[in-house]
């Protein structure tokens, strides 16, 4: 649709909404640039701007001085990406595409959740795919995927491998010299809140981990499980 409007395009949205996706989407087979890369091509004069009709630019928010930036790319049409609307550019694009957070999406949430789901089946045949998923939403797409790939493989290890990653997070906690006792949360939170989930009372928890249930209760207590 875009594609043949001789007008620039400004896609405005929070990180991991699908700006890029888009701005490609648009015009395909295009040169593209991080706007703060192009900026500096340009004040530093290694670039020849005329060799271009069409660019893609990523994060024009990050570009300094938008007004002359922009100036300088005004023989060029020119579709580009930012977290927020600025009145220094504003005015330089007659069409402007706001994308909602996926919070506010949740039919392409469970498009999403589906086709990194299958993604990751794919690399990893033998992985368990837990029936529910509980996505992270925070950095939309991008913590989305992260939260996916972590639960499915996550749901495969096994004590060895649970061991090295505990090592390896072991190694960077220590170089902050914590006590055993600030590092043995680490351990009971999770225990204790997988033990809740499956047993529900305290006193069937306490039975099947062989922990008195005074212990128990302190410890529950003291994390506000």
């Amino acid at each position: 649709m875009s594609l043949n409007l001789p007008v620039n395009i400004l896609i405005v949205g929070q990180n991991g909404v699908g700006r890029k996706l888009l701005a490609n989407e648009i015009l395909s087979n295009c040169d593209t640039f991080y706007a703060k890369q192009l900026e500096e091509l340009i004040i530093s004069k290694t670039i020849n701007l005329s060799q271009y009709t069409t660019l893609i630019l990523y994060n024009l928010h990050e570009v300094i001085n938008k007004h002359e930036f922009l100036n300088n790319l005004s023989s060029i049409k020119i579709i580009a990406t930012t977290l927020r609307e600025d009145k220094q550019y504003s005015d330089k694009f007659a069409v402007k595409i706001h994308i909602p957070p996926l919070a506010s999406r949740p039919e392409d949430v469970n498009a999403l959740i589906a086709f990194y789901t299958q993604e990751v089946k794919q690399l990893y045949p033998l992985a368990t795919i837990p029936k529910t998923i509980d996505v992270d939403l925070s950095e939309n797409g991008i913590t989305l995927k992260q939260s996916i790939y972590k639960k499915i493989l996550f749901s495969c290890v096994d004590k060895k491998e649970m061991a090295d990653i505990l090592y390896d997070f072991f190694i960077k906690e220590l170089k902050n010299e914590p006590t055993y006792k600030q590092l043995l949360s680490i351990y009971e939170i999770p225990l204790f809140n997988a033990a809740k989930s499956i047993y529900k009372s305290q006193l069937q928890i306490a039975k099947k981990l062989d922990i008195s249930r005074i212990t128990l209760r302190k410890k529950m207590d003291k994390y506000s499980i």
